[in-house]
């Protein structure tokens, strides 16, 4: 089936009239509409944009946490198709024309950035500002001002929305890790040509929790939390991530973008402890929990 084109335009206006237009209809290349009796049943990738953002208003009506939407609708991503580096700043961008959003496709990043930006979201329009404030720097959009290192600049620039409950959770287990962030080698290695005004390497620590510990840990979890894998490698610290899903039955899952399986899965914990025990490029792993009471004062308008 051919891949639907992604849900939102890469450029304003994000007019009133507009966003009507493009909710009585589909984008060209978008798949045939779903049946409504169809609705509660169909994965995120599949729905044309009206059914989208009937979806989201469903979600934020329902009057559940944001945990609980997290779980909903990340289930409904289940069986998305898996590409690496699927968003960036829209056709013309300098450094990166990837679209803004684009739920018919996800890597690890994505697949997290946009299932928190629907959760806390009332409708799509809402759903796409609140992605852009996840993702970007105050909002702006731009490749300078992308959260790129998800421990040196995406956790600590959302703290209105995530903390990192990783000192909390695993105590005196948490061991502590330095590396150097380079901003301005990333630059230069995507051929961006202000590579040389971005920021010059820093040397910073982080906590962690060894990946021994995953199972112990895991099991005093509500569910819904952000899940990522620290790597021994240097450079970065985060190396994949997704979320950690309590089943129906108890069972801990870690639900996430997977460049193996090429697709969105839910992976038993069991099995992860395990492989990851195996990879010694895996240090251990930090949690980080998305806040209830997020601070919900209106995203910066799109650009």
């Amino acid at each position: 089936m051919k891949r639907p084109v992604p849900l939102h335009p890469t450029r304003k206006p994000f007019a009133a009239c507009m966003l009507l237009l493009l909710l009585l209809q589909s984008a060209p290349g978008s798949p045939e509409p779903i049946p409504r009796d169809a609705l509660p049943q169909a994965k995120l990738y599949q729905l044309t944009l009206p059914q989208l953002d009937e979806v989201i208003a469903a979600a934020s009506r329902t009057g559940g946490t944001i945990a609980s939407r997290i779980a909903d609708l990340s289930e409904r991503a289940l069986g998305t198709p898996y590409a690496a580096d699927s968003l960036g700043e829209g056709s013309g961008a300098a450094c990166d024309a990837d679209p803004l959003i684009d739920l018919s496709r996800v890597d690890c990043v994505t697949f997290c950035e946009q299932i928190l930006a629907l959760a806390i979201s009332r409708n799509y329009d809402e759903a796409f500002r609140n992605l852009q404030r996840i993702r970007y720097r105050a909002g702006v959009i731009g490749f300078a001002a992308r959260h790129h290192f998800v421990m040196a600049d995406w956790l600590p620039r959302n703290q209105w929305l995530l903390k990192d409950i990783s000192a909390d959770v695993g105590g005196r287990a948490c061991r502590v890790m330095t590396k150097t962030i380079d901003r301005r080698g990333f630059a230069a290695a995507r051929g961006c040509a202000d590579a040389g005004d971005w920021p010059p390497p820093q040397r910073m620590s982080i906590r962690y929790i060894p990946a021994r510990h995953l199972l112990t840990t895991a099991a005093r979890l509500k569910g819904s939390e952000v899940l990522v894998l620290i790597t021994a490698k240097e450079g970065i610290f985060a190396s994949h991530l997704g979320f950690i899903i309590r089943a129906g039955d108890g069972s801990m899952l870690f639900r996430h973008a997977s460049s193996i399986a090429k697709k969105v899965v839910d992976e038993p914990m069991e099995h992860l402890s395990r492989r990851i025990a195996k990879d010694r490029r895996i240090a251990g792993f930090v949690l980080i929990a998305v806040r209830e009471t997020a601070d919900q004062s209106p995203p910066p308008a799109a650009p």
